[in-house]
């Protein structure tokens, strides 16, 4: 019965793991579409491209995290110390690229036509 207690993080790894790719798909098909000769699409592509890397670093020190909390890892103080703060540094510089880089207008720049009205 020791699996029940890493079922509720495996299950919020799993859906950090889909968001991820789901940003990248997003942020890849905005390398595609748009051309950043534009300062409001320069932006907006550096923003994207900031929280595809923030999203991934706070996954990856998520996971991380989990290994060191089961002892797959061996933990120490200060290593797990230090993948706790940068953890909460990914995460502040994905919600940083997210409301602060990112356009608000962009919100509406990926929905379909349908959705829009």
């Amino acid at each position: 019965m020791e699996w029940v207690s890493l079922l509720i993080p495996i299950l919020f790894i799993c859906l950090f793991i889909y968001g991820l790719v789901k940003q990248v798909q997003n942020s890849v098909l905005l390398h595609k579409t748009v051309s950043p000769t534009n300062p409001y699409n320069k932006r907006l592509l550096l923003g994207n491209h900031l929280l595809s890397f923030s999203f991934g670093g706070f996954v990856f020190l998520l996971i991380l995290n989990v290994f060191l909390y089961t002892g797959i890892l061996p933990q120490t103080q200060q290593f797990g110390n230090n993948v706790s703060l940068f953890s909460f540094l990914f995460l502040l510089l994905m919600f940083i690229s997210k409301f602060g880089i990112i356009p608000k207008a962009q919100v509406d720049f990926l929905q379909p036509i349908s959705r829009r009205i």
